[in-house]
């Protein structure tokens, strides 16, 4: 790599410039003194590691969605290049949530949002924090279902129909007769 040096004071120059991986670097010093020895002079060779840029994303994922009221949910991250330890903010509805952890599990209501953010620990990363997508809760209200039967008579001669009246609190059913 060629270019000039600049900005020389008390024996020390600097020089700027923007490397690439394997580059070489090296200075080689021609004094115009007089009575100079070892001139040229060269310095010893730096020889750059440039890794590459890694742009930092993270997706969640939720166990189930919808789900039945108190039903406990687990949101799973999973980083893009989020380095050997990163770190995981949760967040339910804009407020922290959670633990550091690429896992999250609790109870949602209806219309929570759940995001994360995670800090990758990865050198040379950009978009860090990263932001990952929402997830829109859908919750239903849990809907007990009861059912009692009556017997029009009981006990009953052989032969004889009985009727069998059931009582529901939701429609949807099915009768059985001796469990089947």
């Amino acid at each position: 790599m060629e270019g000039e040096w600049r900005e020389c004071r008390n024996q020390q120059c600097s020089f700027t410039y923007t490397p690439v991986n394997n580059d070489q670097v090296k200075v080689i010093l021609t004094s115009s003194a007089a009575c100079s020895t070892g001139n040229p002079a060269t310095s010893n060779i730096i020889t750059m590691t440039v890794n590459p840029n890694l742009p930092v994303s993270v997706s969640v994922v939720a166990s189930a969605n919808p789900v039945c009221a108190s039903t406990p949910v687990t949101f799973t991250a999973t980083p893009t290049n989020g380095g050997l330890t990163p770190s995981y903010q949760w967040k339910v509805n804009g407020v922290n949530a959670g633990t550091n952890s690429a896992s999250f599990t609790y109870t949602p209501v209806n219309n929570d949002q759940v995001k994360v953010i995670l800090t990758s620990s990865a050198a040379c990363s950009t978009g860090n924090p990263a932001t990952s997508n929402i997830i829109t809760m859908t919750v239903n209200a849990s809907l007990p279902v009861s059912v009692s039967i009556l017997a029009s008579a009981n006990p009953v001669c052989a032969s004889t129909p009985v009727t069998f009246t059931a009582t529901l609190s939701m429609v949807g059913w099915h009768h059985l007769i001796n469990g089947r």
